[in-house]
């Protein structure tokens, strides 16, 4: 036991987060940015200044200990596991513990009426995801949901605690899924204010700015930026993002209305007013307070290790050199499936450096490294036909499921796994139905494939993962590489056909030695997980360098890749 809070002192992560107990066996989170993150004193002492506005009603926020600008470091107290940990964590045959669909409905309402709190105090979150959402358990080993509480407030804003610098947030990456197009334009508009300001006129991206320009950050004030006129709807927007990708996955209905009434209301949430979305936060809530639950609460004996939190905040790339940053480009639909993997407990102590803001009543530190996105290794599935774009976003997609409509029953287990990334559509798409059957039913492989992609997504025939699988095997007996991919996928997904991470490596393998793109991303991902072969961090990097050539969602994996490994192992590779 210590009397300091310990820090990861490896610069390594733009931001860092680190769970540790104090003397009095408090939960506390210890955030820390990195030396060179742009102007890290000023938002540390913003996100301390909205942490201190809780103190007379702490209701939904973690507790504002205290913030040591010597090492960018800010302390807060919150008990309780993060929610990605929480969707990591089976429950006897359940997934994860809101696979039942009245638990998810008490963990949405849980999540809204946090909002709705910090809504009528006047303040937007701007970030809410579920690395930061925590939840404990009561005494019943049951999920307290009146105990959620967020854990980090780096972009939030009122009217007393305005933002006046551009979010340090890239627009590029995939991890910004969440965020509202209205967000979005805000924090482009907010980048071109700055670039006139610093004499960069046109510019509107931090990427885009000289060394000079960058350079400057840290003193530029602007009082009026438009960060600061959005308001409750731009959270509201993210929650309708994360919930939407859970519920992509394997949900079990408790009514049979839960299953219409339930994916119609978390798609709502994300509309624009004008288009059917909500009015009001209490009219968002009142929807869903209106669906019967069921009574019984789990009981989940094992909670989950909070050791491996990865912050999902899509922050830039601060060394270039050590990754390539993120093509903006078209995105699909996204599903949100949590996994432990890379989870790895590392409880390696490290002696805090001493400085005049030494912090006291601090315990020991589980390290809690922080990554865009990287704690998220889920199933991914892209699908490029004529009417839906390919994506390259890092999180899963899944163009079948239109707004959740593709979440049906809980017999299909979409459950959570390596971002899995389906290959891009034959020239077959565009034949009529009867004709791409009569050339599938001939042996055509490219037309079984299609074939197979149309009862995946549900194109002009019923949704029927079964046979999908069935016509991508036909295919894949043909040696088609693309069919192969898929049905790599369909086993690492147990989308149709049992789960079978052997068959999803076999298949995928095959596929990448033919040079597809998603062969070689999905089988670097089972490598990094250990999933099907044993787990070789230098083989997933080989295969993800050979995906990068073609696919951007596999170039900015691989930068995260690199970070894992040595100069000395990365030197080995390259030259393999």
């Amino acid at each position: 036991m210590t009397d300091e809070a310990e820090v990861n002192t490896h610069p390594e992560r733009p931001i860092q987060l680190e769970k540790f107990l104090s003397q009095r066996a408090t939960e506390r989170w210890c955030k820390r940015l990195s030396a060179d993150y742009p102007a890290a004193e000023y938002w540390l002492c913003h996100e301390a200044r909205i942490l201190q506005g809780f103190q007379r009603d702490p209701r939904y926020a973690a507790r504002f200990i205290g913030v040591d600008l010597d090492r960018n470091v800010l302390i807060s107290e919150a008990a309780g596991h993060p929610l990605t940990h929480w969707l990591a964590t089976p429950v006897g045959q359940l997934e994860h513990p809101f696979q039942r669909s009245s638990d998810l409905v008490r963990l949405i309402l849980a999540a809204l009426r946090a909002l709705a709190h910090l809504s009528r105090a006047g303040l937007v979150h701007g970030g809410l995801r579920p690395d930061l959402i925590v939840l404990r358990q009561n005494d019943k080993y049951q999920i307290d949901f009146d105990s959620l509480a967020l854990i980090d407030f780096g972009v939030a804003r009122n009217s007393q605690q305005r933002i006046e610098k551009p979010l340090f947030i890239d627009l590029a990456s995939p991890d910004a899924a969440y965020l509202a197009p209205s967000m979005r334009e805000a924090i482009q508009r907010d980048w071109q204010t700055y670039a006139k300001l610093v004499g960069e006129s046109g510019k509107s991206s931090w990427y885009e700015l000289s060394e000079t320009a960058r350079q400057q950050y840290g003193s530029v004030l602007l009082p009026d930026l438009a960060i600061n006129n959005l308001d409750w709807r731009v959270d509201l927007y993210a929650l309708g993002h994360w919930f939407k990708q859970i519920s992509l996955h394997r949900i079990d209905y408790f009514k049979d209305a839960h299953q219409e009434i339930l994916p119609a209301l978390v798609k709502k949430m994300q509309k624009p007013v004008l288009q059917g979305g909500f009015t009001s936060l209490d009219a968002c809530i009142k929807a869903f307070e209106v669906l019967e639950v069921d009574d019984r609460l789990l009981t989940i004996t094992e909670a989950p290790q909070t050791s491996g939190v990865f912050t999902m905040q899509p922050t830039p790339v601060l060394h270039p050199t050590l990754g390539l940053r993120p093509t903006a480009t078209a995105r699909g639909e996204e599903e949100f499936a949590p996994s432990s993997l890379g989870m790895t407990r590392r409880e390696a102590k490290q002696e805090a450096p001493s400085g005049r803001g030494r912090l006291l009543g601090m315990g020991i530190g589980l390290i809690v490294v922080a990554a865009v996105g990287a704690a998220l290794l889920s199933s991914k599935e892209q699908h490029a036909s004529p009417d839906q774009p390919a994506s390259t976003a890092a999180l899963p997609i899944d163009p079948t499921s239109t707004a959740l409509a593709g979440s049906t029953a809980s017999n299909e287990q979409n459950s959570g796994e390596p971002p899995a990334i389906a290959p891009e559509s034959s020239a077959m798409a565009g034949l009529q139905l009867a004709d791409l059957r009569k050339a599938a039913e001939g042996g055509d492989p490219a037309a079984q494939t299609q074939l197979g992609l149309r009862y995946r997504k549900g194109q002009g025939v019923t949704a029927d993962n079964v046979q999908a699988v069935a016509w991508y095997r036909q295919a894949a007996e043909q040696n088609h590489a693309e069919a192969q991919a898929y049905l790599g996928f369909m086993y690492m997904t147990g989308r149709g056909v049992k789960k079978d991470f052997a068959e999803a490596v076999r298949y995928s393998r095959l596929s990448a030695e033919q040079g597809n793109g998603t062969g070689q991303y999905n089988l670097a991902l089972l490598y990094l997980a250990g999933r099907g072969v044993a787990l070789d961090k230098l083989e997933a990097y080989r295969w993800m360098k050979k995906a990068a050539e073609q696919d951007n969602s596999a170039r900015a994996r691989l930068a995260e890749l690199r970070q894992m490994l040595s100069p000395t192992q990365l030197a080995a590779v390259d030259k393999s």
